[in-house]
């Protein structure tokens, strides 16, 4: 089990990058219960990283798999995915102006349709700057599939949002 302080450390460095990735695939609520969940698998992996980008890497790798199972889990009691983030998103994006709080939301639902993949692949080329040899080695994919996953993905983005 790891310390305390190297928890504390990975939480105040990494914090962000896992809410956001969960917030991505789930509710506020949801993401929440990911966060922590993540958090203590964190704290019960011995194993050393080699780097901060490695850790960060993992943390993000286990958030997204977390979030994918919840979203079977929600599948199997028959809500449907579209019908959760609806209940969970309504009104809590934290955004001031409607329009912004629209413009969120429509880009929310855009990366909420398009499955994955390529909804992760984007997610870590353009929300968290990995390139595509890195979300290669994260997904296991060879790197000509990762770069065919994200020129889609930002195809069928772009034609949602217009």
């Amino acid at each position: 089990m790891r310390a305390s302080s190297d928890i504390e450390r990975a939480i105040a460095t990494f914090g962000d990058a896992v809410w956001r990735a969960c917030l991505v695939y789930l509710s506020p609520a949801d993401a929440e219960d990911v966060f922590q969940d993540v958090f203590l698998k964190f704290s019960l992996h011995d194993a050393a990283f080699a780097d901060d980008a490695h850790e960060k890497a993992w943390l993000l790798r286990v958030s997204i798999n977390a979030c994918k199972d919840v979203l079977k889990s929600a599948r199997r009691s028959n809500a449907s995915v579209e019908e959760l983030a609806d209940e969970g998103r309504e009104g809590e994006l934290g955004c001031e102006d409607d329009e912004a709080a629209l413009g969120l939301r429509t880009i929310l639902d855009a990366m909420d349709a398009l499955g994955d993949p390529p909804k992760t692949q984007l997610y870590l080329a353009l929300y968290e700057g990995y390139s595509a040899r890195e979300i290669s080695q994260m997904t296991g994919m060879p790197v000509g599939t990762v770069y065919s996953w994200i020129s889609r993905g930002k195809k069928r983005l772009r034609e949602a949002l217009s």
